[in-house]
């Protein structure tokens, strides 16, 4: 209970000394994110596994502060709040001698407790080993991130045009970003990373960054002596468009052999930015080993365009319109015939603001398994980020 305090305490400080954050170091800037949902899915063939057909869910509820400690030093912390209950629950009984007027007795007395809290996402301190200013810069990272490796996955959630990057709640979790994160590919792990940065010209930049990590998951402590590697690199050829490339090996406990390792890589190309005027495109291709004996070969291929329209006057209440499709292809197998499926996603953005949409998304999943019914339906999203 007292974790959330520690977070708003940090806020209050943050909020509360303007002059300090002025003046020098240390300086802390508070951010954060609020997303709403609500679906609703034909997805009653697959309800065991996909729960109801329609539902409200708190997407996001999460608070980021900044800082630098020195010119040198950097820290970030991000908590999210959206899962802070769980209806997993563990009921633990035992006898209670009760002592009064009449002869003792015995009765049960029971507690239950649940498994929710406050989940840690991003937490750690970064060091710039060259003097900042540099036109190259060489940093070291050491806590908890995102795994180097895809590009959609690597995109800020304060804004994605898709309002999901994989499947989303109350479809299958058969996407490509469901398949690589299911795999310890992709999204939050503990570790460390070095950075290079390169700054090509005023727009264009050369990043290269390799990471060691536990290879769990996110907060979670290694459970043998071997790590997972990534490699990353990215590299702007134009004005806006930048591409990229990543090899990753991630190491596992399987059947017993704690030097299991399985490999992924992938190729990605991006035009322009989320929010920005006019188009934005994102595409990555991923191709990697499950993590079984067997190490069957999975791909994913996603694409995500968008095109930004700004309203003639920025002040009144339509800031911005924004359509958007995505297309999703995964195949978790691939010498297995008939065993993917394909997402679409057709959106209608409206942003109130630049930091502040409302999205209506249709959505249609299709497996390719013969008899296997499609899932179709409705996803709305209302994102705030400040």
């Amino acid at each position: 209970m007292r974790r959330p305090f520690v977070v708003f305490g940090l806020a209050a400080v943050a909020g509360g000394r303007p002059a300090l954050a002025q003046a020098g170091f240390p300086n802390i800037r508070l951010a954060g994110r609020l997303q709403e949902q609500f679906y609703y899915f034909d997805n009653h063939d697959y309800a065991a596994t996909v729960g109801a057909e329609s539902n409200f869910l708190l997407r996001r509820a999460r608070l980021e502060a900044r800082g630098q400690i020195t010119e040198r030093v950097t820290i970030y912390i991000m908590p999210s709040f959206e899962g802070g209950r769980s209806l997993s629950t563990s009921t633990t009984c035992q006898p209670v001698v009760v002592n009064g007027p009449l002869p003792d007795t015995v009765t049960v007395s029971c507690a239950t407790s649940g498994t929710g809290g406050v989940r840690l996402r991003d937490a750690w301190i970064e060091v710039q080993l060259n003097t900042p200013g540099a036109r190259t810069g060489l940093f070291l990272r050491a806590g908890q991130e995102k795994r180097p490796f895809g590009r959609y996955e690597l995109t800020s959630s304060n804004n994605l045009p898709s309002i999901e990057r994989g499947a989303g709640r109350g479809l299958v979790a058969s996407a490509p970003n469901d398949l690589f994160v299911s795999q310890q590919f992709m999204a939050h792990d503990v570790g460390a990373h070095a950075r290079l940065e390169h700054q090509l010209d005023d727009t264009r930049r050369l990043v290269v960054t390799a990471g060691v990590y536990n290879g769990r998951g996110e907060s979670l402590n290694d459970n043998n002596s071997a790590k997972s590697f990534g490699l990353r690199a990215t590299a702007g050829l134009w004005r806006r468009l930048d591409v990229g490339a990543a090899f990753y090996s991630a190491d596992a406990v399987v059947a017993g052999d704690s030097s299991f390792r399985h490999h992924a890589w992938e190729v990605d190309g991006q035009w322009g930015r989320p929010g920005d005027e006019g188009l934005y495109l994102v595409a990555d291709y991923a191709q990697g080993q499950d993590a079984t004996t067997a190490k069957h070969t999975m791909r994913g291929f996603t694409a995500v365009a968008a095109y930004h329209i700004r309203t003639k006057n920025p002040k009144g209440w339509l800031y911005a319109i924004e359509p958007a499709i995505r297309f999703d292809y995964a195949d978790p197998d691939t010498e297995v015939g008939d065993n993917g499926s394909i997402l679409l996603t057709a959106v209608a953005g409206v942003y109130l603001s630049s930091r502040a949409q409302f999205r209506l998304a249709y959505e249609r999943q299709d497996f390719e398994a013969s008899g296997a019914p499609s899932i179709g339906g409705l996803r709305t999203a209302l994102t705030i980020s400040f």
